[in-house]
């Protein structure tokens, strides 16, 4: 068969140039709309974990009093005094940061993965405690005065990861049916930052 024609082959080759072009315009927007959901999804937990911090700061010292060192309540908030709270506050929001865009971010990942919503909770909760109970931990050895070594960072690992799977199916469960009746939360950040607060 003889070549085509010059013209027909420049033609070809614009064309070419030009699908090319639009794939790699394609593969820019779907790289950029990732990079997005993640710094979304990323930004969305570190608003919780400054929230939980400031509640966690007041609250965990006087609990643990309470739970180990056998306080009346009243002595437990007596002992916990402005710079405790502040102490405990700048430990508890190192480690949010930490942990609550990672949830997100693993949620956000978990979202594209074409599984039934009990597993993608199950899966959640697995990955995010074998992640972060070393961190959650560290917290509590802090908060109660323990030592910190090998031993305490994986402590209670089974309890915790049974919690914190059944936390991930029950709020994806809530998540879907919250998106089924009500489609546009997602679409805006007031209702991103609703349907966040509504499943959490």
């Amino acid at each position: 068969a003889r070549p085509p024609p010059p013209r027909v082959r420049r033609q070809q080759a614009k064309a070419a140039a030009r699908r090319r072009a639009r794939m790699a315009m394609s593969k820019e927007a779907a790289e950029a709309s990732f990079v997005g959901r993640v710094v979304g999804a990323a930004s969305q937990g570190a608003a919780g974990a400054l929230v939980a911090a400031m509640l966690s700061s007041v609250t965990e010292p006087v609990v643990n009093r309470v739970l180990v060192n056998r306080m009346s309540l009243q002595e437990a908030i007596a002992e916990v005094d402005a710079e405790t709270i502040s102490k405990f506050f700048n430990t508890t929001i190192t480690t949010n940061f930490i942990k609550f865009p990672f949830f997100e971010v693993v949620n956000m990942l978990l979202g594209d993965i074409d599984l039934p919503g009990t597993q993608k909770g199950a899966l959640l909760g697995a990955v995010f405690t074998t992640a972060t109970l070393p961190i959650t931990n560290y917290r509590y050895c802090k908060s109660v005065g323990l030592p910190v070594d090998m031993g305490s960072l994986y402590k209670a690992y089974l309890p915790t990861v049974l919690r914190d799977i059944v936390y991930g199916i029950c709020r994806n469960s809530v998540q879907s049916a919250l998106l089924a009746s009500y489609p546009n939360l997602g679409k805006s950040a007031s209702g991103r930052f609703t349907l966040m607060f509504l499943t959490v």
